[in-house]
């Protein structure tokens, strides 16, 4: 916080081409809230293995997301160092934490708790954008369409509590949607504006990943934990759980996690739109994983091994196709024409097993283990053969 200017009106931040801006301890406090969140959804989904299940699972995850998108991007163009900043996120924390509260019964009897909760989210983002249109006049086309855009989500979500299901939930749809155009629409004005600072946008969705990436390890000690009396194929089957994880965090981070988006501004659409599928497939691989260790997944047809499957094959496939909007620098260690389509088929040999495997318990972590290694593979051998080694930590 910068001394004697405590209190700052939000001014639009200008980065030149070589300034490297980090992540700050403010925001990684603010991610950590969504730790909450996830926890629930996944053990949620634990217990909910089906259609039904999956479908809840989204619903509840997708306003988590975009609490966490309307946060980030607005730090990105108006972030302070002031007493006024960190009061607004800590009070975006508020929302996010009764929304985990309310999540196990979020389509049920918490679903008024869940929607009110996103509700007073919206609600104070609007108010940021707001309030930095007000100080900054120049850009206010650009604050009004996402004070606009969110408002409206935050309306449609107000109007549903004294609506009954499901069309309760149609309203829900109906403002994630406005959620998701919101963006999309304030391109062209983003476009005029200086660039954002694209080396600390990939930490901030890295941070996220690695969220996603601790939950689903801790599937593995919580599927672990409740088996009685452990043996050494449940040893062996958290292992190889394990080394999927780790397997994803090693493609991710090397693929996509260390580079920037593409320079001109409409790329950063696709690249920040397909990290949804990503988290959210790779929090329900850790539902999975935990389901199919603890035995109700030891069958060869068992719910928790298309989910477990389907969940790698989106992860990968969605890492592949982010990839691709990636900007490429000249001494840049994988190739495109090699790294993209490993990971992508990697990702299709997931998503078949998930559709057509009838395998037990072992024999789909087996089969995903060497699914996940293929793209590794090639990652090593390229980083040994290149002479420009960049150290991804």
């Amino acid at each position: 916080m910068a001394n004697g200017n405590w209190w700052q009106k939000p001014t639009l931040r200008v980065f030149n081409e070589h300034e490297e801006r980090k992540v700050s301890w403010l925001e990684l406090f603010f991610d950590l809230t969504f730790v909450v969140i996830v926890a629930q959804l996944a053990h949620y989904l634990v217990h909910h293995i089906s259609g039904e299940g999956v479908i809840t699972f989204v619903l509840l995850f997708l306003p988590a997301w975009w609490t966490w998108i309307g946060g980030t991007f607005y730090n990105a163009r108006f972030e302070t160092h002031d007493v006024s900043y960190r009061l607004l996120v800590f009070l975006m924390m508020i929302p996010v934490t009764v929304m985990a509260v309310f999540a196990h019964s979020g389509l049920g009897e918490g679903s008024i708790g869940f929607a009110l909760a996103y509700v007073a989210g919206r609600a104070l983002l609007v108010f940021m954008w707001m309030r930095g249109g007000y100080h900054e006049p120049s850009i206010r086309p650009l604050t009004n369409r996402y004070a606009i855009g969110f408002g409206l989500s935050g309306l449609l979500f107000l109007i549903s509590i004294w609506v009954a299901p499901p069309l309760r939930f149609v309203l829900w749809i109906l403002g994630l949607f406005s959620d998701l155009i919101t963006p999309i629409l304030t391109v062209p004005y983003q476009m005029k504006l200086p660039r954002l600072s694209r080396g600390k946008l990939p930490e901030r969705y890295g941070l996220f990943v690695i969220i996603v990436l601790g939950e689903a390890i801790v599937g593995i000690i919580g599927g672990v934990a409740e088996i009685e009396p452990f043996s050494f194929s449940v040893g062996l089957e958290s292992l190889i759980s394990l080394v999927l994880v780790i397997g994803l965090w090693w493609i991710y981070f090397d693929n996509v996690g260390r580079r920037e988006p593409k320079q001109k501004m409409w790329w950063l659409v696709p690249w920040s739109y397909l990290h949804l599928p990503l988290v959210l497939s790779i929090a329900a691989a850790s539902a999975g994983i935990r389901n199919a260790l603890t035995g109700g997944g030891h069958g060869a047809d068992a719910p928790s091994h298309w989910l477990l499957a389907g969940s790698i094959a989106v992860a990968l496939i969605s890492i592949g196709l982010i990839e691709t909007s990636l900007h490429r620098e000249p001494h840049e260690v994988l190739h495109h024409r090699a790294s993209i389509p490993l990971t992508l088929g990697a990702g299709l040999a997931a998503l078949a097993l998930a559709i057509w495997g009838s395998l037990d318990t072992m024999a789909l972590l087996l089969v995903l283990l060497v699914i996940v290694l293929i793209p590794i593979i090639y990652n090593v051998y390229a980083w040994q053969r290149s002479s420009d080694y960049i150290e991804v930590e």
